[in-house]
């Protein structure tokens, strides 16, 4: 039993991993790390089989007509950038190194960090850690993140430690699991004028989701930001981050939307700003498809 509890920590969402890349990144010099991310990256890309075939999957929907070979690149490339990604963010949590960013939609970034209660909705993309902690550090709000639980205990409590004190307990981590509990103190946080970020790209296991779809194929997608934000009448604001090169980001800040009370049912209501955010999904990850990191099934099997 315990042998079995000691592998667990080299899964691949184990906490090994995690403790690895922050030895890496406070001791491997800077010049080196572009051929560990290489070797690293190739290793995932041979044994981390489900999230290759889930990459391949989502790269026959969004380039269709490719080959299966120049997709195998593809999710190469893809799990590439997820690994700078995740060693930037370690970068920034450990030794609070300074990343410089340009920001698409600036006007609207402003009205989110000046706003009362707004529900920040973003996808698996860049690094979403790090850029909560850019956000808190510069606009001095607290953002209150939803996140899935990790498949490990150890990985959740080195997540959570790692982000509180890079952002100085700016960012809070609330896991979305299948009790009824969450959805309450989301809501009371909107309406006492928080900021509440949610991944909007993939259904965490027991979350209310429904039919919707993204680049002409049916998918099922959370449909709790959209009933919270109908509930609390809070603006949607959709937020990306993308990593340009080393050290650098662009944020993409679209424009807010909402999910109205009208004449039309709550459902109605839900499934229209639903469709509002596959569309948006679309456009920038159409054009960004190395840095979506949808690691599990978005799409049916063809």
């Amino acid at each position: 039993m315990h042998a079995r509890a000691w592998l667990r920590n080299f899964a691949v969402r184990g906490v090994f991993w995690r403790r690895y890349l922050d030895f890496g990144v406070t001791n491997v010099p800077f010049y080196l790390r572009t051929v560990m991310m290489l070797i690293w990256t190739t290793f995932f890309f041979f044994f981390a089989v489900p999230a290759r075939r889930a990459l391949l999957r989502n790269l026959a929907v969004i380039l269709p007509g490719s080959s299966r070979l120049t997709n195998y690149g593809r999710a190469w490339l893809t799990l590439f950038n997820y690994a700078w990604t995740i060693a930037d963010a370690a970068d920034h949590k450990l030794a609070k190194s300074e990343f410089a960013y340009t920001v698409v939609g600036a006007d609207n970034l402003d009205r989110l960090a000046a706003g009362s209660g707004a529900i920040l909705l973003t996808a698996h993309m860049g690094s979403y850690d790090l850029g909560a902690a850019l956000f808190a550090d510069r606009y001095h709000r607290e953002i209150r993140m939803v996140r899935a639980p990790e498949a490990d205990e150890k990985t959740a409590q080195h997540v959570d430690k790692s982000l509180a004190r890079a952002t100085a307990g700016a960012v809070k981590i609330a896991y979305n699991t299948s009790g009824m509990t969450l959805p309450f103190e989301l809501l009371n946080a909107l309406r006492a004028g928080e900021i509440v970020s949610i991944l909007g790209d993939r259904v965490p296991a027991g979350s209310s989701q429904r039919e919707t779809r993204l680049f002409g194929e049916v998918v099922r997608l959370p449909d709790g930001p959209f009933i919270l934000a109908f509930v609390a009448e809070a603006p949607i604001f959709p937020l990306f981050i993308l990593r340009t090169s080393f050290h650098h980001y662009k944020i993409i800040v679209g424009d807010p939307f909402y999910c109205r009370r009208s004449a039309a049912s709550r459902d109605a209501a839900v499934e229209a700003a639903l469709a509002t955010w596959c569309r948006t999904l679309e456009q920038v990850i159409a054009p960004n498809w190395p840095q979506w990191f949808a690691l599990v099934p978005i799409f049916p099997a063809s």
